[in-house]
């Protein structure tokens, strides 16, 4: 379960990527006093986990009734992967997330943001929505391993939520060009653990 735990939090941290998204929450909460920008932080992040939750078991009953099995949802799952960490590698996710953070800040109110881009999608997108359901969805017969899994992804909300209200600081003190190297270093690492998803799925419906 240790083994579960940590392998779930790395992805639960790198398809969050808390590090690339600190620029564009400092932008959004540029004018907030620190205590509502704690505030914002904390509800979104609260918010997003009762999302993924949700989306987790929901989405793999919905999946189950629609045919779709483990394998498939493994294959399928590592290729949204594969392409998220190739977007974050060119910058492509940068430039939708700086269109968002504009669009957001045209109709600014702070209540509003923090459902939306906050916690969707900056927190709970496309591939930590894409992770949790392939988590949940393969120890599906095994109960127990959802716990290490819901656990991960508390803790690396948690670490997102420090980094957030830390973020003034970590900007001021660490330089743009360290925040994206570690940027593309975790993309790489999400890429690599894509490829097994996929390759774990292909062996197991061709019963390689």
């Amino acid at each position: 379960m240790t083994t579960t735990f940590i392998n779930s939090f790395v992805l639960f941290f790198i398809t969050i990527d808390t590090i690339g998204n600190l620029p564009f929450f400092l932008s959004l909460t540029e004018d907030a006093k620190f205590k509502k920008r704690t505030q914002i932080a904390i509800k979104s992040t609260i918010i997003a986990f009762f999302i993924l939750i949700a989306f987790a078991y929901i989405g793999r009953y919905l999946l189950e009734a629609l045919g779709v099995t483990l394998d498939s949802l493994k294959i399928a799952g590592g290729i949204i992967l594969m392409f998220i960490a190739i977007d974050i590698l060119f910058e492509k996710r940068k430039i939708r997330r700086e269109k968002k953070v504009e669009e957001a800040l045209d109709e600014k109110s702070y209540d509003d943001i923090i459902v939306f881009p906050i916690a969707i999608p900056f927190i709970a997108g496309p591939a930590t929505l894409a992770t949790i359901i392939l988590l949940i969805g393969n120890y599906a017969n095994f109960p127990a391993f959802h716990i290490p899994v819901i656990l991960a992804l508390i803790a690396a909300l948690i670490v997102s939520l420090i980094l957030m209200l830390g973020g003034s600081y970590i900007v001021k003190f660490l330089p743009k060009q360290f925040l994206h190297t570690t940027a593309r270093v975790m993309a790489f690492i999400l890429a690599a653990l894509a490829t097994q998803f996929i390759i774990d799925g292909i062996k197991s419906s061709f019963n390689i």
